[in-house]
């Protein structure tokens, strides 16, 4: 009787986390890259000790996917004209997503 009662139990409990995974899910729910104004996705990142634009870059995507100088260009139009070497530890700023 008991071995019944452990098995309807844990069917119950079986069937109840496939209902809630489907309805609400485990996993967090992946935010778009945001657009800028002229439709280049960007996400934003905190500079680290020791972090340089180049390395950001290289850190999200494993090689450089295009030329440096487009990075360059990229970096400045994302950030209002600012130059990648006058990066700050602790600010925000915006990279491409390439």
């Amino acid at each position: 009787m008991v071995k019944k009662l452990l098995i309807v139990l844990g069917c119950c409990i079986v069937i109840y986390s496939v209902y809630y995974d489907l309805t609400y899910g485990t996993m967090p729910i992946a935010t778009p890259a945001a657009v800028d104004k002229t439709n280049k996705t960007y996400y934003n990142i905190k500079v680290e000790p020791g972090d340089t634009v180049i390395s950001l870059i290289e850190e999200k995507e494993g090689t450089l996917p295009v030329p440096i100088e487009q990075i360059i260009e990229d970096f400045r139009s994302l950030n209002n004209g600012l130059n990648p070497e006058e990066i700050k530890i602790g600010q925000t700023y915006r990279l491409k997503d390439y």
